[in-house]
């Protein structure tokens, strides 16, 4: 039996290939699809909010917004209270291409977790909540998680 962190980094690299797979010809991959959600989800952000939000680093945010703006999916625009800085909305085609990206991952969920209760699930849920705020913490610098 393979270890959780091997299980976990290969469930991640299969979702990956599945998302992509189902996202074919739409101009979004699992990773600006990552983007779009987080903007649908979370509104209006600066690039280094975002960047942030996700947990990548601010150029990988720069990058994808180039060609996601390029595409159509997100507009950005100079921030109103100062100039130097820029926000990042979506677009209607931008919240139209989240919602493909939610079901891609929905669909992935529903592959993955055949034979799994509901019970199961919600634990399963409950880990995935606490190593993810453990992750947040450990990149935002708090000091409670050193």
């Amino acid at each position: 039996m393979r270890p959780i962190n091997r299980h976990v980094s290969l469930l991640i690299r299969m979702g990956d290939r599945f998302i992509n797979r189902q996202l074919a010809g739409s101009g979004v991959s699992s990773g600006t699809g990552v983007i779009l959600l987080e903007l649908r989800d979370g509104g209006e952000r600066n690039p280094a909010a975002l960047a942030a939000a996700i947990g990548v680093d601010k150029a990988y945010v720069t990058r994808s917004l180039q060609a996601l703006k390029q595409a159509g999916y997100v507009v950005v625009s100079p921030d109103t209270s100062d100039r130097r800085l820029l926000n990042v909305s979506l677009t209607e085609k931008g919240r139209a291409a989240a919602g493909l990206m939610e079901k891609a991952m929905l669909a992935w969920l529903a592959l993955v977790s055949k034979g799994v209760s509901q019970a199961e699930l919600d634990t399963v849920e409950a880990v995935f909540d606490t190593l993810y705020a453990n992750a947040v913490a450990y990149f935002t610098g708090d000091p409670e998680q050193d």
